[in-house]
């Protein structure tokens, strides 16, 4: 029985020895204010790699510490494939770990912009958090032009649409003003995707109160309607056309609301990073019914 103890002891702490053993790795520079601690480290290969392993380069990087002057020395001795600093970096694999459909969820939902949720974002979904772009733009380059193409956004919700037996929407200069309220007002505050109200959408059309959907996407360096609309788009697989009111409404509701057939207009609005699209009248009703006679799969 005490050997039998001692093992059962043992196969406890195995793990647990093993989670120190990873946040042991984690470099402390960037925990604790600016104070740099110095650490040693393996040797460096020749060429362009990282020192550190990529998910503490890739942590780094999402909390902009690249383009610190604070932190950009010690990113540039440790951290140079993940931030872009050699012209060809070697071995440097950034994709995300996990589905890029989850992934697209996770920062979809901010989860990359919650502290105690950054390093996994950045180690397991790299590639939807952005980390994975390591071109440095050029001075030289033309600054793009970074206005709002309705038409354009209209043309492709109306493109999804179609393959749903959906009429073609309007565009809504009303939906279009609130959504560019609640862009600024995120982008502001740098804050994560958390929706307005149902009551602050509900306004008069027609001489009726009518409520309007909402869908969001923040992408990082810069998001645009083609970006959002796809990644709405491809929440049609996590539908179940059997049973949508279990969990799709959370899971696949960007998707839903898109093609909800009673829809007849949109307005949307962006800033660098969030795009907003807010939908009249709303879709995503709390009814098996509604949702069979809406959305055609």
């Amino acid at each position: 029985m005490r050997l039998f103890g001692h093992v059962a002891l043992f196969g406890i702490a195995l793990p647990l020895l093993t989670i120190a053993k990873s946040l042991s790795d984690l470099p402390i520079q960037g925990f604790v204010g600016d104070l740099e601690v110095k650490k040693q480290v393996a040797k460096r290969s020749p060429g362009c790699t990282n020192v550190y392993n990529n998910c503490v380069c890739n942590f780094y990087k999402l909390k902009d510490h690249c383009s610190s002057p604070v932190h950009e020395a010690w990113m540039r001795g440790n951290c140079e494939a993940t931030c872009g600093f050699c012209a060809d970096p070697e071995d440097h694999i950034c994709d995300n770990i996990y589905p890029d459909q989850m992934c697209d969820l996770f920062a979809n939902r901010g989860l990359h912009q919650k502290p105690q949720l950054q390093y996994f974002m950045a180690c397991k979904c790299p590639k939807a958090c952005g980390i994975c772009d390591v071109g440095r733009p050029s001075a030289a380059l033309p600054i793009p032009d970074d206005t709002f193409d309705q038409e354009e956004c209209l043309r492709l919700h109306n493109e999804k649409r179609s393959h749903h037996g959906a009429a073609d929407l309007t565009w809504c200069p009303k939906c279009a003003d609130f959504a560019q309220q609640m862009v600024q007002t995120l982008q502001d505050s740098n804050s994560p995707l958390i929706h307005s109200s149902s009551e602050s959408r509900r306004w008069q059309v027609g001489g009726r109160m009518v409520p309007h959907g909402e869908n969001l996407m923040y992408y990082f360096p810069k998001v645009d309607c083609r970006i959002s609309v796809e990644s709405w788009y491809k929440e049609k697989d996590l539908y179940k056309p059997r049973q949508p009111l279990a969990l799709n409404i959370e899971s696949a509701g960007h998707f839903t609301q898109m093609v909800w057939k009673d829809t007849t207009s949109v307005g949307c609005a962006k800033t660098e990073k969030y795009l907003a699209c807010i939908y009249e009248p709303a879709g995503n009703w709390k009814s098996v019914f509604l949702f069979e006679r809406n959305v055609q799969m």
